[in-house]
């Protein structure tokens, strides 16, 4: 996966007067960012955007110049293999393939080290630096990124290239058994040398320790992928090694379908995340409970662990829907939503059940240590109220709490029981979590 820093400036919030004069002053803001950006995209400003653009092309000078220099010194292949390089390059650097866990990978990368690995390091730079520059146009991003681009990648074919002549590789000799390790070493060394000079450009914008930042760029990022990846290459420049062109249009062709098939598996993803969740608030469905129950639940019975379970009910919705509207009644529920996943456990599963009602499943825990976790929410609850048009409106629940064995057989049983302890808190006032023992 080839890195580089691109990211988007964050607009400053600002209070304006009227509406209007809010979206002029928005779009007057975004237009003068993207000028701007057209210099350097980056999320710094004042001295330490200087730093970092200094940083930027500093590396694209000796990149740039060491680019030039290889392309003099190093001979091209017949014009019709660099010019079918240079196209795959750049239609595969501008269509990343997007796998189910949400990282990405450059289905360039295997068709760069493969050109690298048959034809040499001016083939290479051939296929990677044109689509760097393109990005300018293409992507909009910032001019000294683009030539930071180029110019750290270009460094890191040439580490990959020295390691390979060192092991004794040369440039269009079919590999052999023995060269799959001279193959790895050429694409760890680019790794490494791509994700030095990115972990540079990161601590600029998160100042941390350097291990940390390249750990996390070299591996924590990318562990998801990186055998994915590794593999195609390998594949990739064992093939081109014999094979020429031909191999060039089957690897590219090869990692297109990988593209069309994990765009299909997103979206399958995708259409099963919001088959089980809430539109309005991200928490989970009634259809993921009863997922759940049925699927889960018995694993947690077979172990004989218990289950708590707490039913939430929001005071007065009505009422504040009433008086401050819909969409304030909607906010509320947002918000409440957010206060209680950060106040449960990382393994409780929290739910809206429908309309104001949440549920909240607690496996391992029984009915007290649910009650702990009502007491946590409904204090948090309390302490954070919605505020909108200078008007608090204060989160007042009523919170009942069951458990497996203890008040019924199965887990529906266990629901309605939580159900009846909600609807005694509610009698009793609300703004309390009662146990279904006081039932």
């Amino acid at each position: 996966m080839n890195r580089s820093p691109n990211s988007s400036p964050q607009p400053i919030p600002s209070r304006y007067s009227s509406k209007e004069n809010a979206s002029a002053h928005k779009r007057r803001e975004q237009s003068e960012h993207r000028y701007a950006n057209r210099l350097i995209t980056t999320n710094l400003s004042g001295r330490k955007a200087l730093y970092q653009g200094i940083y930027f092309l500093s590396v694209a000078a000796i990149g740039l110049t060491l680019c030039i220099k290889m392309l003099i010194s190093n001979s091209l292949p017949d014009m019709g293999t660099t010019a079918l390089l240079a196209v795959l390059g750049l239609i595969s650097y501008h269509l990343p393939v997007s796998l189910p866990s949400g990282v990405q990978i450059n289905p360039g990368f295997p068709l760069l080290m493969a050109a690298l690995f048959r034809h040499g390091i001016a083939c290479a730079i051939i296929v990677i630096v044109p689509s760097m520059l393109l990005h300018f146009w293409t992507r909009n991003h910032g001019l000294t990124n683009c030539l930071f681009n180029a110019g750290q990648f270009t460094l890191s074919l040439y580490a990959a290239m020295a390691v390979g002549m060192r092991m004794g590789w040369r440039p269009g000799i079919p590999a052999t058994d023995k060269d799959v390790v001279t193959i790895i070493l050429m694409i760890l060394s680019y790794d490494v040398v791509n994700n030095l000079f990115l972990t540079g450009a990161n601590l600029f914008e998160n100042p941390t320790s350097f291990t940390q930042s390249f750990a996390k760029t070299f591996f924590t990022d990318r562990k998801w992928v990186m055998g994915v990846r590794t593999f195609l290459t390998v594949i990739a420049m064992v093939l081109c090694s014999y094979m020429g062109n031909l191999a060039f249009l089957i690897v590219f062709i090869g990692v297109m379908v990988l593209r069309r098939q994990n765009e299909f598996q997103k979206e399958l993803i995708e259409r099963t995340r919001e088959s089980l969740t809430d539109p309005l608030t991200g928490v989970y469905n009634v259809r993921y409970v009863r997922m759940w129950i049925e699927t889960e639940f018995p694993r947690l019975a077979a172990k004989k662990e218990p289950c708590a379970i707490l039913f939430i009910d929001v005071d007065n919705l009505k009422h504040i829907n009433d008086v401050y509207g819909h969409e304030i009644g909607n906010c509320l529920l947002r918000h409440l939503s957010e206060v209680m996943r950060k106040n449960i456990r990382g393994e409780d599963i929290l739910a809206r059940y429908g309309g104001d009602e949440f549920i909240i499943l607690c496996p391992g825990t029984d009915a007290r240590g649910g009650f702990l976790v009502g007491e946590r929410i409904l204090s948090a609850a309390q302490s954070q109220p919605v505020c909108s048009d200078e008007v608090e409106i204060a989160l007042n629940l009523s919170l009942g709490v069951a458990s497996w064995p203890a008040h019924g057989d199965t887990p529906y049983d266990v629901i309605r029981m939580a159900d009846k302890a909600m609807y005694l808190s509610k009698r009793r006032g609300g703004n309390r979590v009662m146990l279904a023992d006081e039932l």
